[in-house]
C-alpha cells in the first residue's frame, strides 16, 4: 500500500475564525505510533470552546478533532499492540506518562503529563493521524465507524461520568443536559439497572431522553430541582450542560449524601454557600474523558448493540456548518464528519 504525501486538513490558525481547509504533509510517525486513516470524525463541544478561545490552546495553528474512528495503515518498528488493517479510535487522551500515581491507578486522563488529542498535538479533522500504539482504542469490527466516532469522548466521558456518581442498582440519577452525552449516559445507567430522571430546556431532546429509556423527564427551568424531589429526589446528578444554571438545581434535587458529578464545563463561576454540601453531605467531584479500561467496557456495550447514538452526519468539507451549528444549539445529539476514502 503506497501512501499519500498529503493529506486535507482543516487548520484552526486564529481563534474566533472558520477552519482553513488546506493541504499538509502526512504526519511521519514515531517509533511507537502508529498512522491511522481516518474514517469518520465527531464533532465535540471541546472543539467550539478551543475556536471560541474558552479553553484556549497551547498553540496554533492546530488540527482540532479527538472523536476518530479509522484503519491503521502504518506500524512504527517499536509498535507491538496494533497491526495494518486494525480499526481504533482516537480519543482526547492521546497519551500520558505511564509511571505517575494517576497512571499507575486508572487515572491516566489526569497525569499531569498527559497529551491532548486535538488540543496540544494534532487531531483527527484530517485524513490521517499519528497515535501511540499502547494508548489506541481497539474497536470491535461489529461497530459502525460512525456509531463509534462519538463514543471516543462522547459516550466514554459519560460512562465515566456516571460510574463516578456510585450508584447502585435501583438508585435514582439526575442527569441535566440531554444532548449526546447525556442521551448515551441515560442508555448506559438503564443498563447498570438505575432509574433515570433526564432534565433539559428542550422538550425535544427530553422527548429523546424517554425514547432512550429516561424514567421521567423535567424541564430545567428554575422548578426543576423541586420538581425532582417530588419524584423522590436523586442519588447522583451529572451536568453535562455547559451552562452555570444547572447548579443550584441539582443541589435542590439531591438527596442527603448524594453524588454531583460536573462533566460539562461552563464559561462563567458556579458559586453555592458551603453549609449547602456540608450539612447534607454531599460529594462533588469533576469528570473528564475516560480511561482505558472505562473505555474497553464502553466498546463492550456497544459491540453488543446495547448503546446508539443519536447522530446526524456532514461531508468532512462542512466542518465549519457543522461547527456552526453546534455553537447555535441546532444539533439535538452528535455530528460526525464522514471522510472520502483515499484510493491507494
Amino acid at each position: 500500500m503506497t501512501l499519500p504525501t498529503t493529506m486535507k486538513a482543516a487548520i484552526l490558525t486564529a481563534l474566533n475564525t472558520p477552519l482553513e481547509l488546506v493541504d499538509v504533509p502526512v504526519p511521519q510517525i514515531e517509533s511507537d505510533e502508529v498512522l491511522v486513516q481516518i474514517e469518520a470524525s465527531g464533532v465535540c463541544f471541546t472543539d467550539v470552546q478551543i475556536l471560541k478561545g474558552e479553553h484556549a490552546p497551547p498553540a496554533l495553528p492546530l488540527i482540532m478533532g479527538h472523536e476518530g474512528v479509522g484503519r491503521v495503515v502504518a506500524v512504527g518498528a517499536n509498535a507491538k499492540r496494533l497491526k495494518v488493517g486494525d480499526r481504533v479510535g482516537v480519543g482526547y487522551v492521546h497519551g500520558a506518562c505511564g509511571h505517575c500515581r494517576d497512571c499507575r491507578t486508572g487515572g491516566e486522563n489526569y497525569c499531569p503529563d498527559f497529551d491532548a488529542t486535538g488540543f496540544s498535538v494534532p487531531g483527527c479533522f484530517a485524513e490521517y493521524v499519528a497515535l501511540r500504539d499502547q494508548w489506541a482504542n481497539k474497536i470491535p469490527e461489529g461497530i459502525d465507524p460512525i456509531e463509534a466516532a462519538p463514543l471516543m469522548c462522547a459516550g466514554a466521558a459519560a460512562y465515566a461520568s456516571l460510574k463516578k456518581t456510585e450508584a447502585q442498582t435501583g438508585d435514582t440519577i439526575a442527569i441535566f443536559g440531554m444532548g449526546g452525552l447525556g442521551q448515551y449516559c441515560a442508555q448506559l445507567a438503564k443498563l447498570s439497572g438505575l432509574r433515570v430522571i433526564a432534565v433539559d430546556i428542550d422538550d425535544e431532546k427530553l422527548a429523546t431522553a424517554k425514547t432512550l429509556g429516561a424514567d421521567e423527564c423535567v424541564k430545567a427551568d428554575d422548578s426543576a430541582g423541586d420538581a425532582i424531589q417530588k419524584l423522590g429526589g436523586a442519588q447522583g446528578c451529572i451536568n453535562f450542560a455547559p451552562v452555570t444554571a444547572t447548579w443550584p438545581l441539582m443541589l435542590e434535587a439531591c438527596n442527603s449524601r448524594a453524588t454531583i458529578v460536573l462533566t460539562g464545563v461552563p464559561a462563567g463561576e458556579m458559586a453555592f454557600y458551603t453549609y449547602q454540601v456540608v450539612e447534607r453531605g454531599l460529594t462533588v467531584k469533576g469528570s473528564s474523558a475516560s480511561n482505558r479500561q472505562e473505555m474497553a467496557e464502553l466498546m463492550t456495550h456497544a459491540s453488543r448493540g446495547q448503546i446508539k447514538g443519536v447522530i446526524s452526519t456532514q461531508p468532512f468539507d462542512a466542518i465549519n456548518e457543522a461547527l456552526t451549528a453546534l455553537m447555535q444549539g441546532q444539533v439535538e445529539g452528535r455530528i460526525v464528519l464522514t471522510m472520502a476514502k483515499e484510493k491507494t
